[in-house]
């Protein structure tokens, strides 16, 4: 699929789609993450990005040079940029039940304050960086392919990341737990797929 294709499709994501993100290239990761959260917005749902491989600080850096209004968006309560130890790791532990529990208070708040729904974003590298890749996969799987939790999520994974760990397998049983894959390429090329 061209870029333009895979950019209207976040553009469009729908409440429960669980989308899993491939990348190689940050710049290819903030297109794609960013113009779904950007068209989020735009249509007056609430936002939430976990931030893990990069800071807060860069994440919020980045959506700045994208065009994105961060100060006043967060100040609006729109947008929420999360660092991962903050979100997955509260209490020092990773505990699947309490990050959905998370995701769910999120949403309930998002949908008090008048918002039209929630779009978040999962950087996924302090799994790896941690060794918890199986309880990421397990936490995967928890999610399910379609989201209990009426919003939108894309998953986001460094394909250099995910090839080190050697398993073949382990994009086999990432890919299972998502509804739609998108693979950015190496010269920029997106695929997506079904």
């Amino acid at each position: 699929m061209e870029r333009d294709e895979i950019l209207d499709f976040v553009r469009r994501m729908k409440a429960t789609d669980h989308v899993i993100m491939f990348y190689s290239k940050l710049d290819d990761k903030h297109i794609v993450l960013f113009t779904y959260l950007k068209a989020g917005l735009d249509l007056g749902e609430a936002a939430a990005y976990v931030a893990s491989e990069e800071s807060t600080d860069e994440i919020r850096r980045a959506m700045e040079r994208f065009g994105m209004d961060v100060d006043g968006l967060e100040r609006s309560g729109a947008l929420r940029v999360i660092d991962y130890r903050d979100w997955y790791l509260s209490g020092g532990r990773f505990d699947i039940s309490k990050t959905l529990g998370l995701w769910k208070r999120l949403y309930d708040e998002s949908m008090a304050r008048g918002f039209k729904g929630l779009r978040v974003v999962g950087d996924t590298a302090h799994f790896f960086e941690r060794r918890k890749v199986d309880k990421l996969v397990e936490y995967e799987q928890a999610l399910h392919r379609a989201l209990d939790i009426p919003m939108s999520a894309i998953c986001a994974y460094d394909t250099g990341v995910v090839a080190s760990e050697g398993r073949g397998e382990l994009y086999i049983d990432l890919i299972k737990s998502h509804k739609t894959v998108i693979f950015t390429g190496p010269e920029g090329g997106l695929v997506k797929c079904h």
